[in-house]
């Protein structure tokens, strides 16, 4: 007989938008026209996605130094004073409506990704990753792209809210059961330096 013991967690930041903003958000998604932009990657099951240049539009520099704020938060949290501070490098919003839904993915060339939920309680968002047992037992086999990893955690969506996640977290987007889903996503990378310059191991970095 044994005893099982569930260590070592991964940690998610939630932070939640001030009502202003939030409202001001909400706004702004629901007057786009979804309708003149096609569905992701041209299948019908999938929701609608703008381009995720969004960081760059005056709009939408309240949120960006919201979300910036909160980064520089979870950096110093994670003592990762090597990166400098984070800059959000891509913003988009997302819609999907009943029976669409979002494939597993993870996000390249970003440190730090975010979710900001504007609309809808269906949708769940899963997070999941490999356990260190299933690596063993399978020899680090590769998966088929369509099965998930093990270890699940699926978070109904709370409008208003923002989780902030290691951006090579595996993740995807289920089901949409009624109304529509609406979120914001974005992507972060260090601003300014990262690593140690004086020490020959580091580089001055522009987000724009």
């Amino acid at each position: 007989m044994f005893t099982k013991h569930d260590v070592l967690p991964l940690t998610l930041y939630e932070f939640e938008l001030p009502d202003a903003l939030y409202i001001k958000t909400l706004k702004q998604c629901e007057s786009l026209d979804w309708e003149a932009i096609e569905h992701r990657d041209d299948k019908n099951h999938f929701g609608r996605t703008f381009d995720c240049l969004w960081h760059q539009q005056e709009e939408f520099q309240d949120l960006v130094k919201f979300i910036e704020d909160c980064l520089e938060e979870v950096r110093v949290e994670i003592k990762a004073s090597a990166l400098g501070k984070l800059a959000v490098s891509s913003l988009w919003p997302n819609r999907s409506v009943k029976g669409e839904w979002h494939h597993g993915h993870t996000h390249n060339w970003s440190f730090l990704t975010g979710v900001i939920y504007i609309k809808g309680i269906t949708g769940n968002t899963w997070f999941s990753r490999e356990s260190e047992w299933e690596k063993i037992t399978n020899f680090n086999m590769r998966r088929e792209e369509e099965e998930q990893p093990l270890l699940i955690h699926k978070q109904s969506p709370k409008p208003g809210s923002m989780f902030v996640l290691p951006s090579n977290l595996f993740h995807s987007v289920d089901e949409v059961t009624e109304g529509e889903r609406i979120t914001m996503s974005f992507n972060s990378f260090p601003s300014v330096s990262a690593g140690d310059i004086t020490a020959y191991a580091g580089v001055n970095l522009k987000v724009l």
